[in-house]
């Protein structure tokens, strides 16, 4: 058993294996089941799998057997890792006023809901969008157990609305309105370098070098944050990039062409495109900060510490890596069913040494877990309020941004430099496709109101005309469209060069 974040309340934990090189037999009570593995087998318990031990460490077998339902399973991977922690927490809260969780009330709910988004006895307050996840899991864990007849109810209290005649729609009278819009922003290229310089580069406000600046990791921070920019690609997607995924480029092009696989790409895999500059800032990174991580980890022992250590030894043309286990069993998996979990632990072995393939490090060189970024991030922006600079930046918003920047690409330049007429270009739409769909392959939407509604929202009520008729707009750039965008949304930022 892995532990993880232990505290006082509820603790997250996550099912591991023995290593089968150990030839000890456990020590202790655990001495008595050599045959664990197998109970675990035939309990569905699966390696990695989360799950939650209540105070003191006391199982709560109603708990624990949520997590081995289907109706957890079914949750992609880093779902079922969102629904452990929001679970902890709010089992926790309530174990901290002394109240069990199979008799808590509308109103118990609503305490947590106010201690998690207005309390100002709580540094750590959410925003709608996520405590709207949290209810989600809340909701999610007491709809179970009320099936089961662990509950006889849900302090998750229901409101119905009738959308269409019949057609009547259910949602948790606690769940904020406009969850996920009021966090929405776009950056234009403009706003973009200027919160990559300061933030991540370390410039100060006014373009010069901040002579105090002291960052280790600038090469793999400007290279992941390039990479977002000119990909579209989720954080998980780009966080989470093997070696082997990788592009080659190509000098005549400037975009070249990757594959993520379904495992970290919401469950299908799908092509990417990445421009040249953020594969030249890679390459950089690689021969630079990230070998004298590895090399650092390998001095430190880091790599043989670890216990579920793979090793690559190619990857086939139907993506199967073939690899060699800990114990020297040679194995085959699909490249696809990866998780990010998963990819922390396959290396690749050279005369030099063990080396991991996940091309983002720590910096004492052990693969970065996806997540990290966020804080990487939120330090950057951090930074740059500090120093007067008014732009914030998550990694979601760089998709967001790629969207918008694409969407005037196809739409204004693409169609301006060929100059065609009204007329020549509805029927060049009509055989190559609209540019919302083109935008819509580019992010990897299974639904194209996903891109329509959330992504470019800022261009959704703008007259077409706006980009395709407007005589004064001729020789302008996709800046300077990105600007006149800005102008008419507060929610797309823009600045002025330093």
């Amino acid at each position: 058993m892995e532990q993880h974040e232990a505290t006082e309340g509820w603790r997250l934990c996550y099912a591991t294996r023995r290593s089968r090189s150990s030839k000890e037999p456990p020590a202790g009570l655990l001495g008595e089941f050599l045959d664990l593995e197998a109970r675990e087998d035939a309990l569905s318990i699966r390696r990695g799998q989360p799950f939650l031990l209540g105070p003191g460490g006391v199982p709560d077998v109603d708990v624990l057997e949520f997590f081995r339902s289907r109706s957890f399973r079914v949750l992609a991977p880093d779902s079922q890792d969102s629904y452990a922690l929001d679970l902890r927490l709010y089992l926790s809260f309530l174990s901290g006023q002394g109240l069990d969780w199979r008799s808590a009330s509308e109103s118990d709910l609503e305490d947590f809901e106010h201690w998690r988004r207005r309390d100002g006895r709580n540094p750590r307050r959410v925003t709608v969008s996520k405590f709207s996840r949290e209810l989600a899991a809340i909701g999610k864990f007491y709809g179970w157990q009320q099936r089961r007849g662990a509950v006889s109810g849900s302090p998750v209290a229901m409101r119905e609305r009738e959308d269409a005649p019949g057609e009547i729609t259910s949602t948790p009278k606690l769940r904020p309105k406009a969850v996920r819009s009021i966090r929405l922003k776009w950056l234009t290229p403009r706003a973009y370098r200027r919160w990559r310089d300061v933030g991540l580069a370390g410039y100060l406000a006014d373009g010069t070098r901040d002579a105090k600046w002291r960052g280790r990791t600038d090469g793999r921070n400007l290279a992941m944050s390039e990479t977002l920019w000119s990909s579209g690609l989720r954080l998980r997607e780009g966080g989470t990039l093997l070696r082997g995924e990788l592009p080659t480029f190509e000098a005549e092009n400037r975009y070249a062409r990757g594959r993520v696989g379904k495992a970290v790409a919401k469950g299908r895999g799908r092509d990417y495109w990445v421009h040249g500059r953020a594969l030249k800032l890679i390459d950089n990174y690689v021969i630079s900060e990230r070998d004298a991580a590895v090399r650092r980890g390998r001095r430190e022992g880091r790599y043989d510490a670890i216990a579920d250590l793979k090793i690559v030894q190619k990857v086939d043309r139907s993506r199967r890596v073939h690899y060699l286990s800990r114990e020297g069993e040679r194995k085959v998996t699909p490249l696809d069913e990866l998780t990010w979990k998963d990819r922390m632990t396959f290396f690749t072995k050279s005369d030099d040494g063990l080396d991991p393939w996940m091309v983002w490090l720590t910096d004492g060189g052990m693969p970065l877990p996806y997540r990290t970024w966020e804080k990487v991030f939120t330090d950057a922006s951090d930074r740059c309020e500090a120093l007067g600079v008014d732009i914030h930046c998550h990694p979601h918003m760089l998709r967001h941004s790629f969207a918008l920047r694409m969407l005037m690409t196809l739409i204004y330049a693409h169609d301006r430099r060929m100059g065609i007429t009204p007329e020549e270009r509805r029927e060049f739409r009509l055989v190559f496709g609209d540019p919302w769909v083109l935008v819509q392959t580019l992010l990897g939407h299974a639904n194209l109101e996903t891109t329509r509604q959330w992504y470019l929202e800022p261009v959704s009520g703008l007259q077409v005309e706006l980009f395709l008729n407007d005589d004064g707009l001729e020789g302008s750039s996709v800046e300077d469209l990105m600007t006149r965008v800005a102008q008419a949304s507060s929610k797309v930022i823009d600045a002025e060069e330093c």
